[in-house]
């Protein structure tokens, strides 16, 4: 009985599955990944009038983050899509400029 109840103190905690879209607050060094309804409404408060000077909301890590508003370089929808589309352009990009070496110049 004794350690049935010691399992459940010690057990990890169930490991929420990420979202396979969200949006990304950038904030000064850090990104933030909201999801849709927050990100709508941090929008909606920046561009309000006279924005907060603190923006509040919980990331999709259930993280409560308290920003400067004024500190929020950029708000972005970055869909599984959108990833694999960056994805698949950085790719190109790289083997664009492998083919553009000279055969003397590093492999890096």
């Amino acid at each position: 009985m004794m350690i049935n109840r010691m399992r459940g103190f010690y057990e990890e905690p169930e490991q929420r599955q990420p979202e396979d879209d969200y949006f990304v607050v950038a904030y000064v060094f850090e990104d933030f990944y909201v999801t849709r309804e927050v990100a709508e409404r941090i929008v909606r408060e920046l561009d309000a009038p006279t924005p907060p000077r603190w923006i509040r909301f919980t990331d999709v890590h259930g993280s409560y983050v308290t920003v400067r508003s004024q500190r929020i370089d950029h708000v972005r929808e970055w869909t599984a899509g959108q990833r694999q589309s960056a994805r698949a352009f950085r790719r190109a990009r790289e083997q664009e400029e492998k083919t553009d070496r000279r055969p003397w110049e590093d492999d890096d």
